[in-house]
């Protein structure tokens, strides 16, 4: 090697590591607490007993699935419940990743898009409010 030449740097620090997808803060419950549409802990069937016409919904704590957080709504005279945050912790529909729940729930709110799942979709009309 040359005098005054630089040794070669070692291979890890020549290549960017891979880009990672880097999931958003997980939604704190403080955060959702604010939301009328926010329900806590509560089961599938009394989450159900809430809904009066398609378009209705509400955001609540899943009861068998600690951590995960469930989109209950009518569509079509029948309840659907969707999770909300993939396995990564990344808030998301079919085809968009959002920032946090609030942020899924207020664009489809504002665009009148429905969220696509797997076998439906869910228009968001109606937000059941909870009790204060």
């Amino acid at each position: 090697m040359a005098a005054g030449a630089a040794a070669p740097l070692p291979l890890e620090d020549q290549w960017p590591s891979p880009p990672t997808r880097r999931a958003p803060i997980a939604p704190t419950e403080e955060q959702l607490r604010q939301e009328p549409w926010y329900h806590g802990q509560m089961s599938r069937r009394a989450a159900e007993k809430l809904l009066r016409a398609d378009g209705d919904f509400l955001v609540r704590d899943s009861v068998t699935n600690p951590g995960q957080y469930v989109l209950t709504g009518m569509h079509a005279g029948q309840p659907k419940h969707l999770l909300l945050v993939d396995p990564e912790g990344v808030v998301r529909t079919k085809d968009v990743l959002f920032e946090s729940i609030s942020h899924l729930i207020d664009y489809h709110l504002q665009n009148g898009q429905p969220i696509v799942a797997a076998e439906s979709e869910l228009h968001l009309r109606g937000v059941v409010k909870r009790e204060p």
